[in-house]
């Protein structure tokens, strides 16, 4: 067995100054790579430039094809997510996890599925639960898991959503030294050591490679996942709820993958979304039924011109439910 020598790292909303201050405590000489997902999106992102200004160690961004060494930080570049697969990092533009591209879940999988007990899972700062079902993936397959203490974070949901399966727990000040420590451990035990882990572990590498290969989740997956009543938010795809794991999380057929809080949030957009286009198609109605009671009050009809008025009351009183209904939100 060798000591646990990749480190993945993930975190959102409050992350950069956070990887700056993990950056900073980090010796040049530390025995491990480390790959980092922050939530981008297809922004540019100059995280590379500042980590090297912060720290000793080496960072870029992560390149298709590159094999990784110790004492270097890849950073996922913006809009691809990064991977690890057979010895090497992968860029990959894939379906969006979470809402995010690059996500966190992705490469916490990839290293639970490629590296086991040799993975070391790091979730900092940032908002929903992006990486808790990844870092449930790391410790199920052996490797070691270490959270921000939700309390010292930037924005404690990420961390709060993570500390389940967190074998440390730790304030930011403490997190580079526990690293350090990390990596020159030998892990107890191999990631086969029980039937449970060696099952839970093939999971974890099954998913993985229906995702890597593109394969939709009732072709590749079926026995990891069930039907659900729901559809994707982004698709409109039938979602397939995941089994076997403490986590919620759900995929389309088309790849794009949910934890619970982010299909939540997801289907509240929605839900906001379709009512503030149902307000405006009843402020519409009310308008032009004004204008239609008007116009037949010109032309003598009064039976018209009393309907349409009507009309125009009730599509009022509809639009002040829906008004009030999001301004409670």
């Amino acid at each position: 067995m060798t000591h646990p020598d990749f480190i993945v790292i993930g975190t959102s909303s409050g992350g950069v100054d956070a990887l700056r201050s993990l950056a900073s405590q980090l010796p040049a000489d530390m025995p491990a790579s480390i790959a980092i997902v922050l939530h981008i999106g297809a922004h540019g992102s100059m995280l590379p430039m500042l980590l090297n200004q912060a720290g000793p160690l080496r960072a870029t961004h992560a390149k298709d094809g590159e094999h990784y060494a110790p004492g270097r930080i890849y950073v996922a570049p913006p809009d691809r997510h990064l991977v690890v697969d057979d010895g090497q990092l992968r860029l990959l533009h894939s379906p969006k996890e979470n809402f995010a591209r690059p996500a966190i879940d992705p490469l916490f999988r990839s290293a639970a599925a490629q590296m086991g007990p040799r993975a070391i899972g790091v979730i900092l700062t940032g908002l929903l639960d992006d990486g808790a079902a990844g870092l449930e993936a790391i410790q199920t397959c052996g490797g070691t898991t270490v959270v921000q203490d939700p309390d010292d974070a930037f924005a404690s949901e990420m961390p709060r959503h993570a500390s389940p399966f967190a074998d440390h727990v730790l304030p930011l000040d403490r997190l580079g030294q526990c690293l350090v420590n990390l990596t020159g451990d030998t892990p107890s035990a191999p990631a086969d050591a029980d039937t449970a882990r060696r099952e839970a572990t093939d999971r974890v590498v099954l998913e993985q490679r229906a995702w890597l290969s593109g394969t939709a989740p009732f072709g590749a997956i079926k026995g990891l996942a069930t039907p659900s009543t729901f559809t994707c938010p982004e698709c409109n795809g039938a979602l397939w709820r995941v089994t076997g794991s403490r986590v919620m999380r759900y995929r389309c057929h088309t790849g794009h993958a949910y934890s619970a809080a982010s299909l939540d949030d997801g289907r509240m957009i929605d839900a906001e979304d379709s009512l503030r286009n149902a307000l405006r198609a009843l402020r519409e109605r009310e308008m032009f039924s004004r204008e239609l009671g008007e116009h037949f009050a010109t032309t003598g009809d009064t039976a018209a011109q009393l309907r349409e008025e009507d009309n125009a009351r009730r599509a009022a009183h509809a639009a002040e439910v829906l008004q009030s209904m999001l301004l409670e939100k």
